[in-house]
């Protein structure tokens, strides 16, 4: 990203009640009654952070809307959830400015997910109401009867991936459904906001990482003292996960679908009283890509489950999220076989792309399951310090933190040991 001396911006939003104009607020509110077929007067809003909320690609706000509807006499309120770039701090703005994360997401709600919550009677995410360059608005999916995992939940057991893996499958046929019915493509029709963000040799987050992995795996107990592994880290290592890059772009030989590819257990939120029964409910949108629905599945059964627990229950969790996918697809009127995406084509994927579940699983390690909330203090109280580490160099960071935490190390060994069974082992079996 460069030395600092090269940017210094000055933040123009000083304080969140500059978010909305009054304007913005009635077109707001004009769009959700619209829903219902009414129409009402703005009386006031208010603008509360949304200090729950431990993203860290964005800043968080709650917006209460005090209204009137026509005809009727009774006040009136309402609560929305705001996703606004990070405007507090100078070099994570910067960072967002350029790599485009949140203008993508806001075009994705403009232009394809509000259309693609009409073609399930499930609910897999919140509508939006309202987008700017810098922000969008949309239903507070707690007020619509979800909640999100306790933040102490660190991993998930078989019982709450299934819900997850539900509105994964929900969310892929609703977009091949989509597809049939306007004849298009949407990894063509929406090319220019379904770029890569994440896995890219140009994205500093994955590089930064990609470096720490190297540097753990290096200290992993099975290769230390091993000086034919040693090696094999240092040169041909890096080579072979460059194939990840290629892994996330759309496949030319495997069905592609709309996929969400951030489902870890932040972005879910479970019904409150049918937590098992009903599909998850998924946020940020920010990491959309067009391609083979294994890439979606791979994330989060990686991302969400011990490696040992993951490995017991992936034959389980395939036929889960099979069903779920063909079973809706069937309520939509389309055949799976006939779409390329039959059990067998799907079984086929998840072994042509264990590469990245595995890669990327270890590069998540170093920023998603740091102990004692390590990450979000660092934003909080040291922003130049959570620049350095997201962007510019973790692996000090990553190693003394294994070093003070025997939990943290243990879950970065296993990580590792799956990329080494796939890597250095030659092992390409993940069923």
């Amino acid at each position: 990203m460069g030395d600092n001396n090269e940017y210094n911006p000055v933040l123009t939003r000083p304080n969140r009640l500059e978010l909305f104009t009054y304007v913005e607020c009635e077109k707001i509110l004009n769009n959700l009654l619209a829903d219902t077929q009414q129409t009402g007067k703005l009386v006031e809003f208010k603008i509360v952070p949304a200090t729950e909320h431990v993203g860290f690609l964005g800043e968080y706000f709650h917006l209460y809307l005090t209204y009137q509807v026509e005809n009727e006499t009774e006040e009136k309120s309402t609560r929305l959830f705001v996703k606004s770039v990070i405007f507090k701090n100078a070099d994570m703005s910067y960072y967002m400015e350029k790599m485009g994360i949140l203008q993508k997401e806001v075009h994705l709600y403009e232009q394809l997910i509000n259309k693609l919550k009409s073609f399930s009677k499930h609910i897999w995410c919140g509508k939006c109401y309202f987008t700017r360059d810098d922000l969008f608005v949309m239903q507070n999916v707690e007020d619509l009867g979800y909640a999100p995992l306790s933040l102490a939940t660190r991993f998930l057991d078989e019982e709450h991936l299934k819900p997850l893996l539900k509105a994964l499958a929900i969310l892929h046929a609703s977009s091949v459904a989509y597809e049939r019915k306007n004849k298009v493509s949407i990894g063509v029709e929406l090319r220019e906001w379904l770029k890569e963000k994440s896995i890219d040799p140009d994205v500093e987050w994955c590089t930064t990482g990609l470096d720490a992995v190297l540097a753990v795996t290096a200290t992993h107990p099975k290769i230390r003292n091993d000086a034919q592994a040693q090696e094999y880290v240092v040169n041909e290592l890096p080579r072979v996960l460059d194939n990840v890059y290629y892994m996330v772009n759309s496949s030319p030989l495997h069905r592609n679908v709309f996929l969400h590819r951030d489902a870890w257990s932040a972005n879910v939120f479970y019904h409150k009283t049918r937590p098992f029964e009903e599909s998850c409910v998924l946020v940020d949108f920010q990491l959309c890509r067009y391609g083979p629905p294994a890439l979606d599945f791979l994330m989060a059964t990686y991302l969400n489950a011990e490696p040992s627990n993951r490995k017991k229950m992936m034959g389980r969790m395939i036929t889960q999220y099979y069903n779920s996918l063909s079973d809706e697809l069937k309520d939509l009127g389309i055949n799976a076989e006939k779409e390329q995406l039959s059990r067998q084509e799907f079984e086929q994927s998840l072994k042509d792309f264990a590469l990245f579940g595995a890669t990327y699983n270890c590069i998540a390690a170093t920023i998603l399951h740091l102990p004692d909330n390590y990450l979000k203090k660092l934003k909080e109280e040291r922003p130049a310090d959570f620049h350095r580490f997201c962007n510019v160099d973790r692996r000090k960071d990553v190693l003394n933190l294994m070093n003070d935490h025997e939990a943290y190390s243990n879950y970065m060994y296993e990580c590792i040991d799956d990329l080494l069974e796939l890597t250095y082992y030659k092992s390409s079996k993940i069923l």
